[in-house]
């Protein structure tokens, strides 16, 4: 039985091949910056607080059609579906075409392709909560106000996407050697050259954390580590090279990029012998 391909699926898969050898010739060079989606529950769970903070605000002039009681459950609402939504699209759509390390241009492409979804959410929630307003709202305008919030949001999801790389720089990238070559051709284009700082278990896939951005590839940690040289195992979803380690607290290993990892209590002796090793006298 032959598998139906949905026409977005299509489209992506069509144009694959473009991104991957180079589509700074196909949009301009700043459309191409990438940067990878996470998918964390602090960030979730964040979602119903800065509703309620936007409600406490009242834009796009619903600070004097609504209550503060409607205001505030209005935007919860709205603002817990649409970002969980936007987040979980955007992390599926990265992991299954650009190995979830996405070009700029490809997510604007999901925030224009949500934003009549979101205005829908948005109109419903209105009609729940102050039917006499969603009456007079105007769709076109609903479509707009929705997407010009979806961008801020995702202009503070790119931020904080480049903040955790930002002092990656600083580690210089190993020559290839026996093993690793094969580990690299796995990864995007743009990030075979740069050092492996760490690798983090998601599902049935690796996120492998770069200087320059992060990428999901399909392997498991024990076949990760027998092509990496060196490194060491700090958690049972967790490797860390030594050259990414800027300092240990307690449980937390803090690599170059700011990215904090969890270090299992019964590894921190043999860690903590292994890093005196590896770390310059």
């Amino acid at each position: 039985m032959s598998r139906r391909v949905s026409p977005v699926g299509a489209c992506f898969r069509h144009w694959r091949p473009s991104f991957a050898n180079g589509a700074s010739r196909l949009v301009p060079s700043f459309l191409t910056y990438h940067s990878a989606p996470l998918l964390r529950w602090q960030v979730l769970a964040s979602l119903p607080l800065i509703g309620l903070a936007l409600g406490v605000i009242g834009p796009f002039g619903s600070y004097t059609g609504m209550t503060l009681g409607e205001r505030l459950a209005h935007f919860a609402l709205c603002v817990s579906v649409i970002g969980t939504g936007s987040l979980v699209i955007s992390y599926a759509v990265a992991r299954r075409w650009f190995q979830g390390y996405w070009p700029l241009w490809a997510s604007l492409c999901v925030d224009v392709a949500l934003a009549v979804p979101g205005a829908v959410v948005v109109y419903l929630s209105l009609a729940v909560f102050v039917p006499a307003v969603a009456g007079q709202i105007d769709p076109v305008s609903l479509v707009w106000q929705n997407l010009i919030m979806t961008l801020i949001f995702r202009a503070v999801s790119l931020a904080l996407s480049w903040e955790r790389i930002r002092d990656g720089g600083q580690v210089d990238a190993p020559p290839v050697v026996d093993g690793t070559a094969e580990f690299r051709s796995r990864l995007p284009r743009e990030l075979r050259a740069q050092p492996v700082l760490a690798l983090s278990s998601e599902d049935h896939y690796l996120r492998v954390h770069t200087p320059k951005g992060e990428a999901l590839i399909h392997m498991t940690m024990a076949q990760a580590q027998a092509l990496l040289p060196g490194g060491f195992q700090i958690h049972r979803s967790h490797w860390v090279a030594g050259e990414a380690i800027r300092k240990t607290a307690g449980d937390k290993v803090e690599l170059v990029t700011g990215l904090s990892l969890p270090l299992s209590r019964h590894r921190r002796k043999a860690f903590d012998a292994w890093l005196e090793s590896v770390t310059p006298a």
